[in-house]
Formats: structure tokens, sequence, C-alpha cells
């Protein structure tokens, strides 16, 4: 394993006061180790839920060190069959982690999360999930 995508669930919950130890420990060592990659849907919706200018500017200096993961246009046909494929069996979560799911197949990078659509994705796909020890 060498990237993970990390999704915005798992990032909101490591960021709170009354925090997971063992996602915090781990979404900080892949910081460091440069291992994250950060697509751009997911820094879009950490940021827009910052609370002041302040907050914003300080997430958008730490999400600058992250590798972003930017799709070609050929994604959205893929993305288009691959969501498709999932609701014809029996998969209904919503697009945006659809979205985010393909990315990591396609990358072969694992997902740290904490939404339970990914799990249900990933019964049903290729996606790997990566667990907090």
């Amino acid at each position: 394993m060498d990237k993970v995508i990390i999704d915005t669930s798992a990032w909101i919950t490591s960021f709170r006061p009354q925090h997971d130890t063992a996602l915090s420990d781990l979404v900080k060592d892949l910081i460091i180790k440069g291992r994250v990659l950060l697509p751009g849907i997911i820094k879009v919706e950490l940021l827009r839920g910052t609370k002041s200018k302040r907050e914003y500017d300080q997430l958008s200096d730490l999400l600058k060190g992250l590798t972003y993961l930017p799709v070609r246009e050929e994604f959205w046909e893929r993305l288009s069959e691959f969501s498709y494929t999932l609701l014809r069996k029996g998969v209904v979560v919503p697009l945006t982690d659809t979205y985010i799911a393909l990315l990591c197949i396609e990358n072969n990078a694992p997902m740290l999360h904490c939404d339970k659509h990914f799990d249900l994705i990933a019964q049903k796909s290729a996606l790997k999930i990566l667990q907090p020890n």
C-alpha cells in the first residue's frame, strides 16, 4: 500500500476534540509519510465546512502539502458506468461517495473513512478499506 485517500468523514472525525485516537494517529502518520492523495471534492468539502476565514486559510495551507488527485475527462464515463453497476447491485449511496470510491479503486488507494456508504460500496466492488488499529 502506497497512497491512501482519506474521506471527509475521517478528516472531520480526526479533527474533533473528542476524537478517536487511533484514527487521529493514523491520519497524522499518513500525512507525515506523504501517503495521502487528496481529490478535489474532498478538499472542497473540508474547506466549505470551516467556521472562519482564519480556519479556512489554515486548513487550506495544510491541504496544499498533500498530493492533489486530478481526474481526466474519461473518468466521467467510467464513473457513470460504475454508478450504474452499483445501483443495479442494490447499492444506493450519494454520487460523491461513488466518485471517491472509484478514485480509490482506479488509483489502487485504500479508503480511510467513517461513513457506512463506503462499506456498502466495498461489499460490491474492488474498493479497499483501511482500518485504524
